[in-house]
């Protein structure tokens, strides 16, 4: 009797389980963009995941993360053909946010600096790149934006970018040919880039996902700039 009632128990338990399973719908994130282009050490990690090695063409949910090594570089490509070039030794999370027919993207740099070429957004839809210290609302343009050491630098190669600093909630328009500095103690500015920063600025903006060339920064030992470009095949 004893078993009968324990086989009867167990069955009963298993019918929950069940049907708590099945009322209950598997997670699902919206995608945002995908891996459209891998060169050398490039990972991914999906929200509650590991991180593993990137490959081309694979989809990115929002939360999901990418980085880069050391003379690595990833392309990322968003449904609106917008594009993120992710430079060496750099780390960001795309997310997504799917109102109606409207579709926002947010780029959060954790660290480094990403090349970009932004389509013009509809009207109710935004691009922004973020950062702990800004943020950078995007209509449609090209340009660098770089986070290091918890200071960030915007600098703009076509259109125009609103930049905002997190702690003072004070803004500035970034136009094209400028250079915008955003500081952790709330400090902002804007000022015309330097030959060197526009240089770096529109080599980064030039992202393509069919490109297959890897720019790498060198400097002599005299503190001269100069840029290494290898062709991969």
């Amino acid at each position: 009797m004893k078993e009968t009632t324990t086989i009867l128990g167990m069955l009963m338990l298993a019918g929950v389980l069940h049907l708590t399973a099945a009322v209950i719908p598997p997670s699902s994130e919206p995608s945002v963009a995908l891996v459209s282009k891998v060169i050398l050490d490039v990972t991914r990690k999906e929200v509650g995941k590991d991180w593993q090695t990137a490959k081309r063409g694979e989809i990115l949910s929002t939360g999901d993360k990418v980085k880069t090594g050391n003379k690595s570089l990833a392309i990322v490509k968003f449904k609106d053909n917008s594009l993120v070039r992710v430079r060496e030794q750099s780390e960001l999370t795309v997310t997504g946010d799917l109102r109606g027919s409207t579709f926002s993207k947010s780029v959060k740099v954790d660290d480094g600096a990403v090349g970009f070429n932004i389509r013009k957004q509809k009207p109710d839809e935004e691009f922004r790149f973020t950062s702990p210290t800004s943020v950078a609302s995007i209509r449609g343009t090209g340009g660098m934006f770089t986070s290091r050491n918890a200071q960030d630098t915007l600098t703009v190669v076509e259109g125009a970018v609103v930049l905002t600093n997190n702690k003072s909630s004070a803004s500035v328009e970034v136009k094209a040919g400028f250079t915008g500095i955003s500081s952790p103690d709330g400090t902002i500015e804007t000022r015309p880039a330097t030959p060197e920063e526009l240089t770096a600025a529109q080599n980064a903006a030039q992202v393509s996902d069919k490109e297959n060339k890897l720019e790498i920064d060198l400097r002599d030992k005299r503190g001269n700039q100069k840029q290494l470009k290898i062709d991969i095949k």
